[in-house]
């Protein structure tokens, strides 16, 4: 019997089955491998290009103030987001280019994505939340280059019980009502005595007639009163020495001063006041810091302005207005008028510092008394005795408050709180209204500029900052091609969304946030 060999299809049948599984799976694999690597591809052309566009950072406004930022405007009168977003597509398209044709892909590669649409769809601006993105640039920029030593100490004088105590005094204004009070209170007093005199002559005189009528000798005399002397005031003068001619004491040639005017409604200060000025779309979240941190900061941006800025004595000829940091803190539009609000801001933070010296030197409070018992007793107002001390004082506080700030502004130092060794004006000079002449530089304590440092901590901080874009706006403005630029076109931070789409029907969007 013959047997028969059978042969079955099981094997093609598997393979066949086998090999349309791992088929499948592996153009999955590799569709997925091709979506993976055009998501790759994507993020690292977008992060590219967003680069590119922060790279096209203004050059006068870092060069100058070593702020980096987009002008928006890119040196025309339009800002926002749209040239920007131009830009940022451009960038995105070049990096899309294919050096090596494959003609059968459309020139593409195997991924073949390309930029649909690339836009920055959001920024924050340097003006943004009043400037507070300005601000934490500039802190940036020089935190590192002067570490916190410096800062710590204006914080320091800044926040000191002097300071404190003497920027609440108002020695002039004080002293003006107190001598009024004693000058009104030493004519009533005179007109009392004289008004009492007259009555009392008069009465004699009708006696005398009565006398002479009736035939009897006339009364005795009786005892008139006594009619003071006619009060002065020992400090007439002083407040008119000390208020006027400050300009005076800087220079000898007043006319070397700066003249220039800075027009406030075309600067950034005046559209914000407005309302025409741009808004960032990303919402800012600030960190959170207590008040250590946040007078640090500001002691930080005031060193930045510092550096950054001039002022009297350390003037640029190039730049808009030459008092930059006296504009800061006094906020007025013409470089003369912020000069002399500072030099008076000078006298008066040095008048409180002299007075609370006064208050402690007992034998100079004797000196004062003893002069106001000698003018209250001629003008008979002996209970005004305290007061017109206390008016001496602060006259003499006055005076040589004028004294320091002549030394301060010709280059000189002054000690933070003076001892008797320091003292230059004498009472006679108070009484007389003589000024102290010009400063001489004492070789220890505050300059100049630590009172600029001091008076910048102290300025409201909102007002400082605008002012600080004020000054930077109206500078760079005079550099070549910037005549139109505006801070509040400066884009710090930018958002920018890319659609990427394949012939292979992949579309991918990216959004990513960027900043300096």
């Amino acid at each position: 019997m013959i047997k028969g060999h059978c042969c079955g299809g099981y094997l093609t049948v598997y393979m066949t089955i086998t090999l349309g599984v791992i088929l499948t799976l592996s153009l999955t694999m590799i569709e997925g491998a091709r979506r993976s690597a055009m998501r790759m591809e994507a993020e690292l052309v977008t992060d590219t290009a967003m680069r590119s566009l922060l790279a096209e950072y203004n050059r006068e406004l870092m060069r100058q103030y070593n702020i980096f930022a987009i002008d928006s405007s890119y040196g025309s009168s339009v800002s926002g987001t749209g040239r920007a977003s131009e830009h940022f597509k451009e960038y995105m398209e070049k990096n899309y280019e294919r050096d090596v044709p494959m003609p059968w892909l459309d020139n593409r590669d195997l991924i073949g994505a390309y930029p649909e649409s690339a836009l920055v769809v959001a920024a924050t601006y340097l003006t943004d939340d009043s400037g507070r993105i300005f601000r934490e640039c500039a802190v940036d920029a020089v935190r590192d280059d002067l570490g916190l030593a410096i800062a710590g100490e204006v914080v320091a004088l800044a926040t000191s019980a002097e300071i404190r105590a003497a920027d609440s005094m108002d020695v002039a204004a004080d002293m003006g009502q107190q001598a009024s009070e004693v000058g009104e209170t030493a004519d009533s007093e005179r007109r009392s005595r004289e008004s009492t005199r007259a009555s009392e002559e008069w009465n004699y005189e009708l006696a005398c007639r009565e006398a002479a009528a009736n035939g009897e000798p006339p009364p005795a005399a009786p005892e008139l009163t006594d009619v003071p002397e006619e009060y002065r005031s020992p400090v007439s003068s002083v407040a008119e020495t000390v208020n006027t001619g400050i300009l005076g004491l800087l220079t000898d040639d007043v006319e070397n001063l700066s003249r220039r005017q800075l027009d406030l409604n075309g600067i950034v200060s005046g559209r914000a006041a407005a309302g025409n000025i741009n808004t960032g779309t990303i919402l800012y979240e600030p960190d959170e810091k207590g008040p250590a941190e946040e007078a640090l900061d500001k002691a930080l941006f005031g060193e930045y302005l510092m550096r950054y800025m001039g002022r009297y004595g350390d003037v640029c000829e190039d730049d808009a207005m030459w008092y930059q940091i006296e504009y800061l803190i006094a906020g007025k539009s013409a470089d003369a008028e912020n000069l002399n609000s500072v030099a008076l801001k000078i006298v008066a933070i040095r008048a409180g510092m002299d007075m609370l010296y006064l208050e402690s030197d007992s034998a100079k409070k004797a000196e004062a008394a003893s002069a106001a018992t000698l003018i209250c007793t001629a003008c008979m107002i002996e209970w005004m005795i305290p007061v017109l001390t206390h008016v001496l004082l602060l006259a003499w506080a006055l005076l040589e408050a004028r004294y320091d700030t002549s030394t301060l502004l010709s280059g000189g130092k002054i000690p933070f709180m003076k001892t008797s060794a320091d003292w230059h004006c004498d009472l006679q000079s108070v009484i007389e209204g003589r000024a102290a002449g010009r400063g001489g530089d004492s070789g220890t304590g505050l300059s100049y500029t630590d009172y600029l440092r001091i008076f910048l901590f102290m300025t409201d901080t909102a007002d400082l900052t605008m002012r600080a874009m004020d000054m930077i706006e109206a500078d760079i403005r005079l550099s070549r091609g910037n005549s139109l630029f505006r801070m509040d076109a400066c884009m710090e931070m930018i958002e920018c969304s890319a659609v990427l789409e394949s012939p292979f029907g992949s579309r991918i969007t990216i959004k990513r946030k960027l900043k300096y």
